[in-house]
């Protein structure tokens, strides 16, 4: 039998940080913590590394040991990110232009390991899009001026490839072997917005097209494989005067260009999460006034389960695909139901009252909630519990 996948969590607090060993061990490990308050903490894809930001520095661990492998002398770095395999580590400090010059890099990426600097950019704001990554490591890819630019993370001083398309406002390169990129141009006047997509380092005619109304802005939702995409439309208004979040649509396209349509949802609403379940060809969706209504879909788009309709806001498969998580967090009572997806039946219902914040353990036993500072300034803390719903 093999042997149980080791996992930790990190935290941060206003004056502290803390490394502990995950269920079912749950003790907190030595490490030498900084004195000062930690601004930024994150782990690499793979768990190898956990890096911290400080006023003063980054630091970079080795998870298992808990050894400093690197540490990086960049002052005011306020997030880090790492690359897929956590060969590099992304920082960004805020973006400030003195009156009389040019604006300083504030978009870095170092090596992990070393803590040598490969090249800088000059970002204004940071999130999971300034900088995107193929899987293989071989492109980042960042947008500039209108056009995504993707540059070989040896050679940062000039993009090895750039991809033009008039309007966009926004890019998504796919994981998987052979990423694609998806490019998307909002409308404007009487003209429908604009989704394409392109395989990475072929330019010369997109692999999939798709025109749609009622879109200022969009979110990406690959499968892992790459190979689908779904598309989330929202406007910031909605003209009926029926929802305070604007409308919102959902489409699915998938990368070789030999299918798309509109998912079909048959409650009216806002659309509240959308997840891929990482293991097979499904996806779930959470949508309509509350209580909302879930299902799953298939690779055709096709409602194959209900799973019910409650004041839920949020869903998560577990790492393996087996077990699904439907939450109402933030202004919701917190409940949580886990659904056995095979069975198709569900497991229990957690009281996770609170929390703002669901995620899996990598192993797929174990299930955090958190109760996370601004939100709720009183009882922050996490609560851990077995996917049979033991605490």
């Amino acid at each position: 039998m093999a042997a149980r996948q080791h996992t930790q969590f990190a935290y941060r607090a206003q004056k502290e940080m803390g490394v502990w060993d995950a269920p079912p061990t749950s003790a907190a490990l030595a490490l030498d913590k900084p004195a000062s308050e930690v601004r930024a903490l994150k782990y690499s894809p793979n768990g190898k590394y956990l890096a911290w930001a400080t006023a003063a520095e980054v630091r970079v661990m080795d998870a298992q040991t808990q050894a400093v492998v690197a540490t990086i002398a960049r002052a005011g770095v306020l997030d880090v990110r790492f690359s897929p395999k956590g060969t590099y580590v992304v920082t960004w400090e805020r973006f400030s232009k003195p009156a009389d010059g040019e604006a300083s890099p504030n978009l870095s990426i170092w090596d992990a390991k070393t803590g040598a600097l490969c090249g800088a950019f000059v970002h204004k704001s940071f999130g999971e899009d300034a900088i995107q990554w193929t899987d293989d490591e071989k492109y980042c890819a960042k947008l500039v001026a209108g056009e995504v630019r993707f540059y070989a993370p040896e050679a940062l001083d000039q993009p090895a490839l750039v991809l033009r398309v008039d309007g966009m406002s926004s890019f998504s390169v796919s994981p998987g072997r052979s990423p694609s990129v998806a490019v998307f141009v909002p409308e404007r006047g009487s003209k429908p917005a604009l989704l394409r997509m392109y395989t990475v380092g072929s330019f010369t005619r997109p692999t999939a097209n798709k025109t749609f109304f009622k879109a200022e802005n969009v979110e990406f939702y690959w499968h892992r494989l790459g190979t689908n995409l779904l598309v989330l439309t929202q406007t910031d208004v909605d003209n009926s005067g029926r929802s305070y979040y604007g409308e919102s649509s959902l489409y699915f396209m998938a990368a070789a260009g030999n299918f798309d349509c509109r998912v079909v949802l048959d409650r009216e609403g806002p659309i509240h999460d959308v997840a891929w379940n990482p293991d097979e060809k499904e996806f779930a969706v959470v949508y309509g006034y509350m209580p909302a209504k879930a299902a799953l879909f298939n690779h055709r788009a096709e409602p194959v389960l209900d799973l019910g309709t409650a004041p839920r806001n949020l869903v998560r498969f577990n790492p393996h695909g087996r077990v699904l998580a439907l939450a109402g967090l933030g202004n919701l009572a917190g409940a949580i139901d886990l659904w056995d997806r095979k069975s198709k039946s569900k497991i229990c219902t957690i009281d996770a009252h609170g929390a703002s914040l669901c995620a899996w353990a990598p192993d797929g036993r174990y299930l955090m909630a958190a109760t996370l500072s601004p939100r709720l300034r009183v009882d922050n803390g996490i609560r851990i519990w077995h996917y049979t719903g033991a605490m």
